[in-house]
């Protein structure tokens, strides 16, 4: 009876193990099988968002007036950020707008983390749920824009690829694109998507590990 008892309580034993084990495996298969998703969609998302600066450039021939530059004798200029945002969102298919208050509206959902960093003052938990003006697309995805608290509208803004849907985390699914102009007058998003944002260890911070 002890015999059968040990032999029992060893079965129960590796049977907790082995369920443990599945599980654990199911959760890592979804948890790929979401993020695959969320990259799929962020790689839909830049190429539209691409297509989309190119034709605001075209629409303000060239100098939109909202760009970090990388030629030493060119400044950055965020002089005509707010012409430049209110162009680029009509070559997109928008479906609201939050002007401010864009968590209490409903334009944005609330983040797990938010930037501590002083120089990141626009991304910080007050300015993104209070200040910084939204745009909500129709696939679900939105736009924040990054704003100093003069309300001066800067040549950065985030990307919720996945709206309202989890994870909600920087380096998931909340990402940033910065506009950059180069020295032959050229226009592109810069290739760190993760500017300003509390990235964890492991989450993506460069367009090329959206490709991964």
């Amino acid at each position: 009876m002890k015999k059968y008892c040990a032999y029992s309580t060893t079965f129960m034993v590796l049977l907790g193990v082995l369920i443990l084990c599945v599980t654990l495996g199911i959760s890592r298969v979804v948890n790929h099988l979401a993020q695959n998703e969320i990259k799929r969609r962020f790689q839909n998302i830049y190429s539209a968002y691409s297509q989309a600066l190119m034709g605001t450039v075209a629409e303000m021939y060239g100098d939109t007036g909202c760009y970090y530059s990388t030629d030493k004798n060119v400044k950055h200029d965020f002089s005509k950020c707010n012409e430049f945002y209110n162009i680029f969102v009509r070559h997109l298919e928008l479906k609201k707008y939050c002007e401010d208050k864009a968590l209490k509206q409903g334009c944005i959902p609330q983040y797990q983390e938010y930037t501590a960093k002083p120089e990141c003052q626009g991304f910080s938990a007050f300015m993104i749920n209070n200040y910084d003006d939204a745009f909500v697309m129709v696939d679900g995805s939105n736009i924040i824009v990054y704003n100093e608290v003069n309300k001066e509208r800067k040549p950065i803004f985030a990307v919720d690829a996945n709206g309202f849907s989890k994870p909600n985390k920087a380096g998931e699914d909340l990402f940033t694109l910065t506009i950059i102009r180069n020295g032959n007058g050229s226009y592109y998003f810069h290739g760190n998507v993760s500017y300003c944002l509390p990235v964890k260890k492991g989450g993506i911070q460069n367009l090329t590990d959206v490709y991964k």
